[in-house]
């Protein structure tokens, strides 16, 4: 539990650093008078697209874990969506455990493979938001500046993302060495510690078997294209309430530099990062005047129910009986150690 108090105590730090730079010049008086003046019936189109690009999300993952075990839709919605909750509700990203923990079925489905499906998952989502926002940044300096803290960022994501990927192939390609290289390493300290974390590295690089597999391959980079545009499209509906005047072609480019910001680990609910990393997207194609009074209101509409979305969606696939309470209680307050070591029963 202290640990856990520290990651909180850390995260909101971060958080309120962030949420400081994108919030230092607004006019809260004036930010009020927008939320006034939105036209509040987008959300009806802004949640059905959000539905649609979450069952999207969930559907993806079944084609990364069927090399491993076919799980059905049936299960994996539910615990799927259970662990977005997670990763918006818990600070520091700590949520990704809550997915391959709840998914393990052992021993033909461990944890480790969990977390293997995930690394792909990251990966190629990681890859496609680096390469839209870096072509972004790109278009949009041939006619305004760009702060040169938005071109790093989405210049870093591209480098980081592309290495992970060749790292992917690379130890799925050299797998018995890879485990080895593991057993070896932590085995200089323990013995057991070694034989442990190898025997996860085996399950985590057996979460990457969808890689040479181009039948669940393709659906799975198809549902992600779908899940990505679709996540554009609710940007941009979004932006008709408030009168942004953003094209879709602007509004993929708002969503992949946020996407980006809130893969960083910081505070619950991505308070701060989501902030500042729409803020700097937003300011791409918007005037500054603009930006600081509908502008600020978007940004506190589009984060407050992408938020909402997530909890009541989360709450409710709390009741399904492919959920356990008691294991999410649990994958939300452990180290990974702690889980890897005593992976659920089936």
């Amino acid at each position: 539990m202290r640990k856990l108090l520290v990651r909180f105590l850390v995260s909101i730090a971060i958080g309120a650093g962030m949420l400081y730079l994108a919030s230092r010049e607004i006019d809260f008086s004036t930010t009020w008078t927008a939320l006034k003046a939105t036209e509040w019936w987008v959300l009806l189109p802004y949640f059905g697209v959000m539905a649609v690009q979450h069952f999207f999300r969930a559907w993806r993952w079944g084609h990364l874990l069927a090399p491993i075990c076919v799980v059905p839709l049936s299960r994996i919605l539910p615990i799927a969506t259970v662990g977005f909750f997670a990763i918006v509700a818990l600070p520091l990203r700590m949520g990704e455990l809550v997915r391959p923990y709840l998914i393990a079925d052992p021993p033909k489905l461990r944890m480790s493979h969990g977390f293997g499906t995930m690394a792909v998952e990251r990966v190629f989502d990681g890859l496609f938001l680096a390469l839209c926002s870096f072509a972004a940044v790109a278009l949009a300096r041939r006619s305004s500046e760009v702060p040169g803290w938005v071109f790093l960022a989405g210049l870093i994501a591209l480098a980081v993302f592309l290495t992970g990927l060749v790292v992917l192939v690379m130890t799925l390609w050299k797998r018995d060495q890879a485990v080895a290289l593991c057993r070896r390493m932590f085995g200089f300290f323990s013995r057991k510690l070694g034989d442990r974390l190898a025997h996860v590295a085996e399950g985590v690089v057996d979460g990457f078997k969808v890689l040479p597999n181009w039948r669940r391959l393709l659906p799975f980079i198809g549902a992600t294209l779908a899940y990505w545009m679709l996540n554009a499209v609710a940007v941009w509906v979004l932006g008709i309430g408030f009168k942004m005047g953003l094209s879709i072609g602007q509004s993929v480019a708002v969503m992949t530099l946020v996407g980006i910001g809130i893969m960083i680990p910081a505070g619950p609910g991505f308070i701060g990062n989501f902030e500042l990393f729409a803020d700097g997207a937003l300011g791409l194609y918007v005037p500054r005047s603009v930006l600081e009074q509908r502008g600020a209101a978007y940004i506190l509409t589009f984060h407050t129910t992408n938020a909402l979305w997530y909890t009541v969606t989360g709450v409710l696939a709390l009741l399904s009986s492919q959920v356990s309470f008691t294991r999410v209680l649990r994958a939300s307050t452990s180290d990974t150690e702690q889980l890897a070591g005593a992976e659920p029963k089936a």
